[in-house]
């Protein structure tokens, strides 16, 4: 089950925004290695993991996968769980932020009576921060969730063929398929095969970053 922050997304004070954003950090660490996000498709036939820096580490596909989607709905179910993925580590990164910034020391003041002014601006200033921290990250998910414009300046391919990665600006838009090559393999095949086109993506990222 992916995270959400709906449960951060309301106005409230800033004792409750923290106990609620204390609680939801709390569960990125659970079922899973630290750094490590998982993103599945809506059958649960393909899942894909993530690392910190969101490059895809781990791809799999239940043996029942033809029967969940069939031929025609792997590459859509890729992307699903890729993006998922995505938004799973997208809205932990937006946790730790809020978890370091409720971490980090208060600043000391130097005047003795301007303490309760200082702790209603310091909580007021805590809640911007926050609000913006929450709007930053539903507009990456909106983004994420958006239907793509299908113009691509680049398309990587698996080594057989059977799945291209569409890119624009250096990331996945969508994620395509060979039909008639998916059909002639098993789920051990395929597997090999999304692993392979994610990891050649992946060192591209690297150069690019390096």
């Amino acid at each position: 089950m992916r995270l959400s922050l709906a449960s951060l997304d309301f106005l409230g004070s800033e004792t409750e925004l923290q106990a609620q954003a204390q609680q939801a950090y709390l569960k990125t660490d659970s079922g899973q290695a630290p750094g490590t996000h998982t993103g599945q498709d809506q059958t649960g036939s393909v899942t894909v993991l993530v690392d910190a820096h969101r490059d895809v580490e781990d791809v799999s596909i239940s043996r029942d996968w033809r029967g969940q989607l069939g031929v025609g709905g792997l590459a859509d179910a890729f992307f699903q769980a890729y993006t998922s993925a995505l938004q799973t580590a997208l809205e932990a990164a937006a946790l730790r932020e809020l978890q370091a910034d409720q971490d980090r020391p208060a600043p000391t003041t130097s005047t003795s009576d301007a303490g309760q002014d200082d702790g209603v601006d310091e909580e007021h200033l805590w809640l911007r921060r926050t609000w913006r921290t929450l709007h930053e990250i539903d507009a990456d998910l909106q983004r994420l969730a958006q239907k793509p414009n299908v113009e691509v300046e680049q398309a990587i391919s698996s080594p057989h063929g059977c799945l291209t990665l569409r890119l624009r600006g250096g990331s996945i838009v969508a994620i395509t398929q060979d039909v008639a090559r998916l059909a002639r393999m098993d789920a051990g095949q395929v597997q090999f095969e999304a692993r392979s086109l994610f990891q050649t993506y992946t060192l591209a990222r690297a150069r690019n970053r390096s």
